[in-house]
């Protein structure tokens, strides 16, 4: 599954919601979709609850992302956490590097 950007912006804040894989196939769109909207916003929120697949990649774009931000003084902001993604931040402790509260729209499989 390839992975789709909708982004919806209002008052200096953008909102991408990233639909599909955030896999290696994915992550050079998504590198230049976030590298414009965090020079062009002052605030970035990724909305994450429909993203299947997240892979090491994947993980690698948010970290620079989020680094790009702090540099230039905005802010990314990761919310509605998938299943998925939870599981990558946290088997890598990276959960408190992004610092954002992790709030599932889904159940975690049981």
């Amino acid at each position: 599954m390839s992975l789709d950007i909708q982004q919806e912006s209002s008052s200096g804040k953008l909102q991408m919601r990233l639909l599909g894989d955030l896999d290696i196939y994915a992550v050079a769109a998504l590198r230049e979709a976030l590298l414009k909207a965090i020079t062009q916003f002052h605030e970035v929120e990724l909305i994450l609850e429909d993203v299947c697949e997240i892979d090491g990649a994947g993980l690698q774009v948010l970290i620079a992302a989020k680094t790009e931000s702090l540099y230039r003084g905005s802010r990314l902001l990761l919310s509605a956490h998938s299943v998925a993604v939870v599981q990558a931040l946290q088997l890598c402790r990276l959960d408190s590097f992004f610092g954002d509260p992790i709030v599932l729209t889904k159940e975690m499989p049981g």
